[in-house]
């Protein structure tokens, strides 16, 4: 990192506010009050205010910019953004997440790419609380969801009032006539069965196309774009 180079970029009076904020902070409440771990955040910040580091830096940003490990990067985020991050943007978070998810082939099995610790944490816990289980285990910023797990989450992020219009507008897509979460989940599988490659697992922009007007609750053109994944099924009846 040429600090250097990037105080310049910077400029004078940037640079001079990161300094102020940094020193203001560390001398509240006393000099050297403050642990190890909060001095370091306040680095951090200094370092995004003068552009060393993204507003919302990666894992591997961090490690390559600041020479740490995964493991240090992942808890200098998690730490940061526990600060900075309301309930509400957590789930606006996983709600976009839920927009473009990786879908492997039998459309059984969801796989979001989690950079954000925290949010992965607010995931996990939202899965949980719903009385499903995800799986975490091939890597900290993978998470496999099945399939019920992906509609109860949809369904909690669709408000009760907006929920109605939705369900008739899957309805006359071709959707069976069920309960909301079943509708949810019949949709969800032919989404699955229509983008899926024959490698095992859709393209993110292809399943967004479909998913993303549903969690949004985007009644206008529903209908018709549902259709699609409902319209072979058809030509088969036919």
């Amino acid at each position: 990192m040429d600090l250097e180079q990037i105080i310049q970029d910077a400029g004078d009076a940037q640079a001079a506010g990161a300094l102020k904020t940094l020193l203001e902070r560390f001398l509240n409440p006393a000099f050297g009050a403050l642990p190890k771990s909060e001095i370091e955040l306040l680095l951090l910040g200094a370092l995004e205010e003068v552009g060393a580091v993204s507003s919302e830096p990666g894992v591997y940003e961090l490690v390559s910019k600041l020479r740490v490990t995964r493991t240090k990067a992942r808890n200098l985020i998690y730490e940061r953004e526990l600060r900075r991050l309301t309930l509400v943007e957590l789930d606006s978070r996983v709600r976009n997440l839920l927009k473009r998810p990786i879908i492997q082939k039998s459309g059984d099995q969801f796989v979001l790419e989690v950079e954000n610790p925290l949010v992965s944490d607010h995931l996990r816990s939202k899965v949980q609380a719903l009385g499903h289980v995800s799986d975490g285990s091939f890597s900290p910023s993978i998470v496999k969801l099945p399939l019920d797990a992906v509609v109860a989450l949809i369904e909690m992020y669709i408000p009760e009032n907006q929920r109605a219009p939705v369900k008739a507008a899957l309805i006359a897509a071709g959707a069976p006539d069920a309960s909301f979460k079943g509708v949810l989940k019949a949709v969800l599988k032919k989404v699955a069965g229509k983008v899926a490659s024959d490698t095992g697992e859709a393209l993110l922009e292809n399943a967004s196309e479909y998913i993303s007007p549903i969690i949004d609750a985007t009644v206008a053109g529903l209908t018709d774009k549902i259709s699609e994944v409902f319209r072979e099924e058809r030509a088969d009846d036919g």
